[in-house]
């Protein structure tokens, strides 16, 4: 099957790479990911720590109180969202990782069993409910704005959630694969692939890890509904990653940051 040029160019660009190193330091970490400006962010237990693209600034948000970090949400800069599951809160941080407001209590809201959250937009929050297997879109003081069901037959248990602001929802299923829905939760498209291990969703093509090899989806589009190819790339073995022009971000074996230029 013909590759797309642009598919063709990315695979060249990492095959090539050969500046590798640490990104700062030798804690361990759970997660890494960018915002739209190339500033690294990287979360080990109850800190979220920042890395500026020079690699020399660092900031640092830390609440004990609200436990270990789950998940960080910095696509949209001015509002990086902190999500921590297990006690049910949301955190809200502008660009110098300062809470914007006071924090978010899902249980309040009744909304007890979100396992997900993401940014919508700057003033909407996507929220998966696991245990009725709903994707809710809030305001900002979560009230709720609409909700849509997933129907999936067997279990679905999403261990991530990305959002493209106001274009597209990916869950990421270890049964399922990835599971594409439009940013009001309207199911478009499942990427039935066993045992991926971490995925990131672009606005024209999705990437995922899969048995120590990156794998690159190109999404369909109008003018060429079935489009959709693939293209793997070898890599060290890694747990989890993100891309952001032509640098690769990853977390190792043993919990390490790194990055590929």
């Amino acid at each position: 099957m013909k590759r797309f040029i642009i598919i063709i160019t990315f695979t060249v660009a990492l095959g090539c790479a050969n500046a590798q190193e640490r990104l700062f330091s030798d804690t361990p970490c759970e997660y890494i990911t960018t915002d739209i400006q190339g500033n690294v962010f990287l979360i080990h237990g109850f800190n979220l720590d920042m890395i500026s693209t020079d690699g020399t600034r660092q900031l640092n948000y830390s609440d004990a109180a609200f436990g270990s970090i789950s998940h960080v949400d910095a696509g949209i800069a001015s509002k990086i969202l902190v999500f921590y599951r297990e006690n049910g809160t949301i955190v809200l941080l502008n660009s110098e990782l300062s809470p914007i407001e006071s924090s978010l209590n899902l249980l309040d809201k009744s909304l007890t069993t979100v396992s997900l959250a993401a940014m919508g937009n700057p003033n909407k929050i996507v929220l998966y409910d696991e245990a009725n297997q709903n994707l809710t879109l809030t305001d900002l003081n979560l009230n709720i704005l609409s909700q849509s069901r997933i129907t999936f037959p067997g279990e679905f248990h999403p261990t991530d959630m990305q959002v493209i602001p106001e274009h597209r929802i990916a869950l990421l299923d270890t049964l399922h694969g990835i599971c594409l829905f439009d940013f009001f939760g309207t199911f478009e498209k499942e990427i039935p692939i066993p045992d991926v291990k971490a995925m990131q969703l672009m606005k024209d093509r999705v990437i995922y890890l899969r048995a120590n090899k990156l794998y690159q989806y190109s999404l369909p589009t109008a003018s060429s509904p079935m489009s959709i190819e693939t293209i793997d790339i070898q890599l060290p073995e890694i747990k989890q990653f993100h891309f952001f022009q032509n640098t690769l971000y990853y977390i190792d074996a043993d919990n390490i940051a790194h990055r590929m230029r």
